[in-house]
């Protein structure tokens, strides 16, 4: 079932649909003529979707051409930021989380929220972003069989980008080897080391060559953000979306375009990520 709210505009003789989720929009499509346009591009397959049900709603017919989702048996392209993240919410909750919600006691079900809402927000820029430059861009990708998942992997000219996605409303800190948040250590240092150094093993198998793998980890609602030393030198460790878009201008090209899309294309196979 579509998650997307639609909004029908009448005037003059037209009929256009808006849609959106939440406050984001995600297109809008003129029912008359068949002109449209997608803002997330990940949302193409469920913005056509909704179109389609509601134009049957509305007894009009669809005039333009739906494009078939690029797509094979399990396509990873088709995964939404952050749903691993959110499928464990809801399975970690129950009446008494509900009730420890309401007295705005933290719990690991409100934990796994909040982290989905976050890689939901960075999903969606980087599915903008991606959609304006050309470069791929995959979200709760799946690796081994124990439920771990890479929060988005974007790959362009300049090789893969393993995001880490952090949602707090806290305080943090960072050094070469070491992270505090809100004054606790965390290991998403060594975490997204792991997560790079086994991404590029496994797409390095699945392409026949070296594919080079950068790690990042972008912070969403942070209230303090301090580097010290420069931070750490094989990870990027950045404050905020706005700090991932710089930082990303700032990478150089060390793969062709046919090299970008062969990657593509072993990265957004489930049997590339199976260990």
């Amino acid at each position: 079932m579509s998650d997307l709210e639609v909004r029908v505009w009448r005037r003059y003789g037209n009929l256009r649909l808006y849609l959106a989720r939440g406050e984001v929009k995600v297109g809008w499509y003129d029912v008359r003529t068949g002109a449209h346009e997608i803002e997330t591009p990940a949302d193409g397959a469920l913005f056509w979707e909704t179109v389609r049900s509601e134009c049957a709603r509305l007894g009009e017919e669809v005039k333009a051409a739906v494009p078939e989702p690029r797509r094979v048996d399990g396509d990873l392209a088709g995964n939404r930021a952050g749903a691993v993240a959110q499928a464990r919410s809801v399975e970690l909750r129950s009446w008494r989380t509900r009730i420890a919600g309401l007295f705005g006691v933290r719990t690991e079900a409100r934990d796994f929220a909040f982290g989905a809402k976050g890689e939901r927000a960075i999903g969606r820029r980087l599915d903008r972003w991606a959609g304006k430059r050309g470069w791929d861009v995959l979200h709760a990708v799946p690796v081994g069989r124990n439920g771990a998942d890479i929060d988005h992997v974007l790959i362009g000219p300049f090789g893969v980008v393993t995001v880490n996605t952090k949602a707090t409303r806290g305080t943090v800190w960072v050094a070469e080897n070491g992270m505090m948040v809100s004054g606790t250590k965390v290991d998403y240092l060594r975490n997204s080391r792991f997560e790079a150094k086994r991404a590029r093993s496994l797409l390095g198998r699945a392409h026949g060559r070296h594919v080079p793998v950068q790690p990042v980890i972008v912070f969403v609602g942070a209230k303090g953000f301090t580097v010290r030393g420069g931070g750490p030198k094989d990870v990027a460790v950045l404050k905020d979306v706005r700090a991932l878009r710089r930082w990303l201008a700032r990478r150089g090209t060390v793969l062709e375009p046919d090299q970008v899309a062969g990657v593509y294309e072993v990265a957004r196979t489930p049997a590339t990520w199976r260990t």
